[in-house]
Protein backbone atom coordinates (compact mmCIF):
# COMPACT_ATOMS: atom_id res chain seq x y z
CA UNK A 1 0.00 0.00 0.00
CA UNK A 2 1.49 3.42 -1.05
CA UNK A 3 0.72 6.00 1.58
CA UNK A 4 -0.43 9.25 -0.20
CA UNK A 5 1.58 12.44 0.04
CA UNK A 6 -0.11 15.25 1.22
CA UNK A 7 0.26 18.99 0.44
CA UNK A 8 1.69 20.70 3.31
CA UNK A 9 -0.33 23.65 4.64
CA UNK A 10 -0.47 27.15 4.04
CA UNK A 11 1.14 27.48 6.70
CA UNK A 12 3.89 25.32 6.57
CA UNK A 13 4.48 26.13 2.94
CA UNK A 14 4.96 30.35 4.58
CA UNK A 15 7.64 28.53 6.81
CA UNK A 16 9.69 26.94 4.50
CA UNK A 17 9.61 30.05 1.97
CA UNK A 18 10.74 32.26 5.35
CA UNK A 19 13.39 30.06 6.02
CA UNK A 20 14.57 29.56 2.36
CA UNK A 21 14.44 33.56 2.30
CA UNK A 22 16.48 33.98 5.25
CA UNK A 23 19.14 31.04 4.06
CA UNK A 24 19.30 32.70 0.82
CA UNK A 25 19.53 36.81 2.41
CA UNK A 26 22.30 34.58 5.08
CA UNK A 27 24.29 33.54 1.73
CA UNK A 28 24.30 37.29 -0.03
CA UNK A 29 25.30 38.97 2.75
CA UNK A 30 28.17 36.57 4.32
CA UNK A 31 29.44 35.24 1.05
CA UNK A 32 28.16 36.98 -1.94
CA UNK A 33 28.87 40.21 -1.27
CA UNK A 34 32.39 39.78 0.31
CA UNK A 35 33.39 37.90 -2.73
CA UNK A 36 31.64 39.53 -5.72
CA UNK A 37 31.36 43.52 -4.23
CA UNK A 38 34.11 43.58 -1.66
CA UNK A 39 31.45 44.50 1.57
CA UNK A 40 32.06 42.89 4.25
CA UNK A 41 29.37 44.04 6.57
CA UNK A 42 29.29 40.71 8.90
CA UNK A 43 33.04 39.99 8.68
CA UNK A 44 32.93 36.83 7.66
CA UNK A 45 34.78 37.74 4.55
CA UNK A 46 37.82 38.23 6.18
CA UNK A 47 37.64 35.48 7.82
CA UNK A 48 37.19 33.25 5.44
CA UNK A 49 39.32 34.46 3.17
CA UNK A 50 36.39 35.02 0.60
CA UNK A 51 36.87 38.99 0.56
CA UNK A 52 40.36 38.31 -1.07
CA UNK A 53 38.41 37.12 -4.50
CA UNK A 54 36.97 39.92 -4.83
CA UNK A 55 40.27 42.20 -4.82
CA UNK A 56 42.01 42.78 -8.19
CA UNK A 57 45.61 41.63 -8.46
CA UNK A 58 47.64 44.16 -9.94
CA UNK A 59 50.78 42.53 -11.68
CA UNK A 60 54.13 44.15 -10.70
CA UNK A 61 56.63 44.65 -13.60
CA UNK A 62 60.02 42.90 -12.96
CA UNK A 63 62.77 44.10 -12.39
CA UNK A 64 65.05 44.82 -15.51
CA UNK A 65 66.94 41.36 -16.65
CA UNK A 66 67.46 39.92 -20.00
CA UNK A 67 65.56 37.59 -21.57
CA UNK A 68 68.47 35.13 -20.86
CA UNK A 69 69.36 34.98 -17.36
CA UNK A 70 72.93 33.79 -18.62
CA UNK A 71 73.16 37.10 -20.25
CA UNK A 72 75.01 40.19 -18.76
CA UNK A 73 72.43 41.79 -16.41
CA UNK A 74 73.65 45.61 -18.15
CA UNK A 75 72.92 44.36 -21.41
CA UNK A 76 69.54 46.43 -21.83
CA UNK A 77 66.59 44.45 -22.24
CA UNK A 78 63.61 44.94 -20.21
CA UNK A 79 61.39 41.84 -20.16
CA UNK A 80 58.34 42.29 -17.52
CA UNK A 81 55.52 40.63 -16.31
CA UNK A 82 56.49 37.28 -17.34
CA UNK A 83 58.88 35.11 -19.57
CA UNK A 84 56.23 35.64 -22.05
CA UNK A 85 56.26 39.24 -22.65
CA UNK A 86 58.58 42.04 -23.12
CA UNK A 87 58.44 45.62 -23.30
CA UNK A 88 60.99 47.72 -24.69
CA UNK A 89 62.50 51.38 -24.33
CA UNK A 90 62.81 51.40 -28.49
CA UNK A 91 60.23 52.12 -31.37
CA UNK A 92 59.17 48.96 -32.75
CA UNK A 93 60.26 49.23 -36.49
CA UNK A 94 60.02 47.51 -40.13
CA UNK A 95 62.08 47.77 -42.67
CA UNK A 96 62.05 46.08 -46.69
CA UNK A 97 65.63 46.45 -47.56
CA UNK A 98 66.53 45.09 -51.66
CA UNK A 99 70.04 44.10 -52.01
CA UNK A 100 71.18 43.72 -55.40
CA UNK A 101 74.20 41.14 -55.90
CA UNK A 102 76.01 40.75 -59.41
CA UNK A 103 77.28 37.16 -60.52
CA UNK A 104 79.44 35.69 -58.12
CA UNK A 105 78.71 38.87 -55.71
CA UNK A 106 78.78 38.82 -52.18
CA UNK A 107 77.63 41.62 -48.94
CA UNK A 108 76.68 41.24 -45.56
CA UNK A 109 73.55 43.31 -43.97
CA UNK A 110 73.73 43.49 -40.30
CA UNK A 111 71.36 45.08 -37.68
CA UNK A 112 72.09 46.48 -34.18
CA UNK A 113 70.18 45.25 -31.51
CA UNK A 114 70.53 44.82 -27.74
CA UNK A 115 70.41 41.46 -25.56
CA UNK A 116 67.18 40.45 -25.78
CA UNK A 117 65.61 43.01 -28.66
CA UNK A 118 64.04 40.75 -30.92
CA UNK A 119 63.18 40.55 -34.45
CA UNK A 120 61.00 38.53 -37.53
CA UNK A 121 62.49 38.45 -40.05
CA UNK A 122 62.27 37.23 -44.03
CA UNK A 123 63.98 37.19 -46.92
CA UNK A 124 64.15 35.72 -50.65
CA UNK A 125 65.96 35.75 -53.74
CA UNK A 126 64.57 36.53 -57.20
CA UNK A 127 65.59 33.24 -59.01
CA UNK A 128 68.64 31.12 -58.39
CA UNK A 129 69.78 30.46 -54.85
CA UNK A 130 72.40 31.89 -52.56
CA UNK A 131 75.10 30.87 -49.72
CA UNK A 132 73.63 32.53 -46.39
CA UNK A 133 75.49 32.27 -43.24
CA UNK A 134 73.14 34.20 -40.16
CA UNK A 135 75.61 35.62 -37.06
CA UNK A 136 76.35 38.08 -34.99
CA UNK A 137 79.63 39.75 -32.97
CA UNK A 138 79.13 41.16 -29.66
CA UNK A 139 79.81 44.79 -29.02
CA UNK A 140 82.57 44.27 -26.58
CA UNK A 141 84.31 41.07 -28.31
CA UNK A 142 83.80 41.42 -32.47
CA UNK A 143 86.09 39.23 -32.92
CA UNK A 144 84.28 36.21 -32.13
CA UNK A 145 81.09 35.73 -34.19
CA UNK A 146 78.32 33.38 -32.93
CA UNK A 147 76.85 31.81 -35.80
CA UNK A 148 73.15 30.73 -35.50
CA UNK A 149 72.32 29.32 -39.34
CA UNK A 150 74.26 28.15 -42.56
CA UNK A 151 73.00 26.54 -45.48
CA UNK A 152 75.15 26.22 -48.87
CA UNK A 153 72.34 26.62 -51.26
CA UNK A 154 68.71 28.50 -50.27
CA UNK A 155 66.06 30.58 -52.02
CA UNK A 156 64.43 31.81 -48.72
CA UNK A 157 64.72 31.84 -45.48
CA UNK A 158 62.16 33.67 -42.70
CA UNK A 159 62.29 33.47 -38.79
CA UNK A 160 61.74 34.72 -35.41
CA UNK A 161 64.95 36.14 -33.73
CA UNK A 162 65.91 37.30 -29.85
CA UNK A 163 69.17 38.62 -29.55
CA UNK A 164 71.69 37.01 -26.98
CA UNK A 165 73.73 39.95 -26.37
CA UNK A 166 74.14 43.35 -27.24
CA UNK A 167 76.27 43.38 -30.74
CA UNK A 168 75.23 43.64 -34.50
CA UNK A 169 73.66 40.42 -36.05
CA UNK A 170 72.95 39.52 -39.29
CA UNK A 171 73.39 38.15 -42.49
CA UNK A 172 76.45 37.30 -44.95
CA UNK A 173 75.24 36.18 -48.82
CA UNK A 174 76.76 34.68 -51.83
CA UNK A 175 75.64 34.55 -54.94
CA UNK A 176 76.32 31.32 -56.64
CA UNK A 177 74.82 31.61 -59.90
CA UNK A 178 76.72 33.35 -62.54
CA UNK A 179 73.58 35.70 -63.01
CA UNK A 180 72.81 39.02 -60.96
CA UNK A 181 70.03 38.66 -58.29
CA UNK A 182 68.56 40.60 -56.05
CA UNK A 183 67.14 39.91 -52.48
CA UNK A 184 64.28 41.17 -50.32
CA UNK A 185 64.80 41.76 -46.63
CA UNK A 186 61.90 42.53 -44.69
CA UNK A 187 62.27 43.11 -41.01
CA UNK A 188 60.16 44.05 -38.10
CA UNK A 189 61.09 44.28 -34.57
CA UNK A 190 63.77 46.36 -32.05
CA UNK A 191 66.89 46.74 -33.79
CA UNK A 192 68.68 49.59 -35.51
CA UNK A 193 70.03 49.62 -39.23
CA UNK A 194 73.66 49.18 -39.18
CA UNK A 195 76.03 50.82 -41.18
CA UNK A 196 78.60 48.77 -42.68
Amino acid sequence: MNPTLEMPSRSGLLIRLAIAALVGTVLTVCVVMPAEYRKDPTGFGKLTGLIALSSPTVAKPAEATPVDAKADSKAGAEPALSKNAWFYPVEYRTDTVKIPLGPDGELEYKVAMKAGEAMVYSWSVDHESVYYDFHGEPSNDPKHATRYREEQENTKASGAFVAPFEGIHGWFWLNLSGKPIVITLKMSGFYQLHKM
